[in-house]
């Protein structure tokens, strides 16, 4: 991993464990308050070369029957290597609803399941080395 990498890998990995994660839902729905636990990422090139940082979360919602949530969204690296914030709209649910989502998707769909399929060889693959 470069010098540059290691720096964006260093910044996206700064709030775990401290991040106040806070979503606003519209009209009176409510407002959810939580705390940023743990946050893997990719590099993806984006359509304009401009780099994108594509991230998965794991978010904690005290007090919440299921505490802890995935949310799936993605950081745009700016000039001078500033990261925002890019998903103005992403998916985050308790970690059963994304079990839930998986498990019924590859039950219907013969492609993502050859995906999980693929993924879950490519990870045992990796650990045996």
């Amino acid at each position: 991993m470069s010098r540059d990498n290691r720096a964006v890998a260093a910044k996206l990995l700064e709030g775990v464990g401290k991040k106040r994660v806070k979503f606003a839902y519209p009209g009176d729905e409510g407002i959810k308050n939580g705390i940023l636990k743990d946050r893997a990422f990719v590099r993806s090139p984006g359509s304009t070369g401009v780099p994108y940082w594509d991230v998965v979360d794991l978010i904690e919602f005290p007090g919440e029957a299921q505490p802890r949530w995935i949310r799936i969204g993605y950081y745009r690296e700016k000039p001078r290597g500033r990261l925002r914030w890019g998903s103005q709209t992403t998916i985050t649910e308790p970690v059963e609803i994304w079990r839930r989502l998986l498990v019924h998707a590859a039950k219907r769909k013969r492609w993502f399941r050859r995906l999980l399929e693929g993924v879950v060889k490519k990870v045992a693959r990796e650990a045996e080395q």
